[in-house]
This record gives structure tokens, sequence and C-alpha cells, in this order.
């Protein structure tokens, strides 16, 4: 049925008012939206930096040498030496076990220090490393810096340890150190953030404990970038 000329002009008027009103909350929308970006761009910008910032940058404490004790003569019963060590980070090693038996082939282990190392392993973050092995000789570190392509996750690295020159006369008195263990952390009332480093000695008995809090020192730190799971991608 054909409709007049007025029902035509009036559907017409109709979609143009229906246009209209989409058009006017569209636009609204649209200003909406872009009032909120504007916001979100310039005036909040510094505050989502920072929060972008704290999500992939941390602070890594590095650990301070250890005092040394001298004797009335000048002469040290406590210092620090060159250790070879090996450490190994359990994200980039894959198969621990296949790696650690490859180890086993080019350099001795202590099954003792061994087991320790990988009950701290499994209890730590797989991207922490952990020492495998000690006060090795720089034949060993060699050996296993010569094989590093199919040790995955293992890294020789130099480092100090605690030496005591004149251990038969003095060992009663000077002490010694020893890794901080659960119990140390229990009996403090509040732990130095330092005590938390993988491995880190304090004063077991004697001056080592006695002056414990002067011979520790004050740690240092470093600026890393992680990732969302925790890997370290730059220092």
């Amino acid at each position: 049925m054909r409709r007049s000329p007025k029902e035509v002009e009036e559907s017409v008027g109709l979609l143009t008012r229906r246009g209209l009103v989409l058009g006017g909350v569209q636009l609204g929308f649209m200003g909406v939206l872009g009032l909120r970006m504007r916001q979100m761009q310039v005036e909040e910008a510094e505050q989502y930096r920072l929060l972008a910032e704290e999500n992939r940058i941390n602070m890594r404490l590095i650990a301070p040498s250890r005092g040394i004790i001298y004797d009335r003569h000048g002469i040290p019963v406590a210092e620090n030496v060159q250790n070879y060590r090996i450490v190994i980070v359990r994200e980039d090693a894959g198969d621990v076990e296949a790696t650690i038996e490859k180890l086993r082939r080019i350099m001795p282990l202590d099954e003792t220090e061994l087991d320790r190392a990988l009950k701290e392993m499994y209890r730590r973050s797989p991207f922490v490393p952990v020492t495998l092995a000690d006060r090795l000789t720089w034949e060993d570190l060699a050996e296993v810096a010569i094989n590093a392509p199919v040790l995955p996750g293992i890294t020789p690295e130099v480092g100090l340890s605690r030496a005591y020159p004149l251990r038969e006369d003095f060992a009663h008195i000077v002490g010694y150190v020893g890794p901080v263990s659960d119990y140390d952390l229990s009996n403090i009332e509040d732990p130095n953030p330092l005590l938390q480093i993988p491995r880190f000695q304090i004063g077991k008995i004697g001056v080592e404990t006695k002056l414990e809090a002067d011979l520790r020192g004050k740690a240092g730190s470093k600026r890393i970038e992680i990732n969302a799971a925790g890997r370290v991608m730059r220092e």
C-alpha cells in the first residue's frame, strides 16, 4: 500500500531524530573515552610509570666482605681468601639430574654438599643461583668453564671465603663462621635482610660471633630488571 507524502515525511523525520540521538550518544561516549585517555596518558602518566617501574625493577643486595681480625701485633688471625665455586640456576639447567651427572664426570663432588645444595635449590625460586661446590682448585674451575656448553645453568664464580692462618693457636678464641640457619633466624628479633642472602655466613662462636655486627659490614645493592616470572633480564 502506497504511503502518502505526509507519512513519508514523518518517517524520514523520525529516522533523522533517531540518527541524531544515536550520533549524540556516540559522540558523548567518544568524548568521555577521550577525556579518560588524556587523563591516563597525561595527568596520571607518572603514576602508571612508577607502577610499571616497580613491577620490573628490583634491588638485589650485594654481600659485603667480612672484616679481618688481627692480633695485638697486627697479624691477621681471621681473613678472607679467594674462593672458586660453581653455582647452578635451576630454571636454566633444564634436566638438573642429567646436568649434575655430566658435572660428576668432569670433577668430583662432595655428596653431602650436593644433597644440601639440591634441597636448597628446590626450596628457593628457580631463578636464584645456588652453590653446588666451593673451595675448588683453579684447575677444577677451568674444567667447568671449558665444558660450559654441555653444562646448562652451571656457572663458575670467584668469591671470598673465611680463612684462619693461625687456626691451631687461636681457634678456641677466634671461633668460626657458618651459613645462616633457620635456628639463627628464629633467635634474632629483627633479622638483617643480609641474612636472607643464600649461603650468607655469620659468626658461630668466639670473637667471630661476639663482634658479628662490626665484622659483617653493610650490604651494597644493585638494580636489576626482572620479568613477570621473576627472571633477571638485565643488571
